[in-house]
């Protein structure tokens, strides 16, 4: 558990690392506020120190996210052997920690947990969005639309916002009645 935590992490802290090593660090593209990013920090933390805040994120709006970027990925930093192996080890990641917690460790998402992780997510739009229009930045894709042949992306700037959003909300729910479903290891 603990090794799987730190290894979530550590590829996080070494990709920084790695790409101001190779000159490609920049604050426009390289900083982990992506969902993904700030999944992936979080299910590390989660696999040190269990919070049900973090199991619902990454339950109900990581593991989704995640999901989908592992079907239409999109390297940010162009297909270097590094980046590919930390993508899909976050990504992985993301999306096995919040089963772990829930199947082995018994976590359970609340009743209201959906509400608040939509809410939560409205705020995280607002602060990067934020943070894009100071920096010149396209973090969660809010300046413009992600450069993936994904059927979810419709439409130009600022209509397929809308889309993820409603998409969001649609995972969120179907997410929260899955993990509703889900039943502990018998021990």
């Amino acid at each position: 558990m603990m090794s799987m935590g730190i290894t979530l992490i550590l590829v996080e802290i070494t990709q920084q690392f790695y790409l101001y090593h190779l000159g490609l660090w920049d604050m426009k593209t390289s900083l982990p506020i992506h969902l993904c990013g700030i999944s992936g920090i979080l299910a590390g933390i989660m696999m040190l120190r269990p919070d049900q805040s973090g199991f619902e994120f990454l339950a109900l709006i990581g593991s989704p996210g995640a999901l989908h970027a592992i079907l239409t990925p999109q390297l940010n930093h162009g297909p270097l052997p590094f980046l590919i192996f930390k993508y899909y080890v976050s990504h992985t990641g993301i999306i096995l920690v919040p089963l772990f917690l829930a199947i082995v460790l018994g976590h359970r998402v609340t009743g209201s947990s959906w509400y608040r992780v939509i809410l939560f997510c409205q705020v995280l739009i607002l602060s990067i969005g934020a943070s894009n229009y100071l920096i010149g930045s396209n973090y969660m894709y809010l300046a413009e639309r992600p450069m993936v042949n994904n059927p979810m992306v419709i439409g130009e700037w600022p209509w397929y916002i809308l889309g993820f959003e409603f998409i969001g909300i649609v995972h969120i729910l179907l997410f929260y009645f899955g993990y509703r479903r889900m039943r502990p290891l018998p021990y």
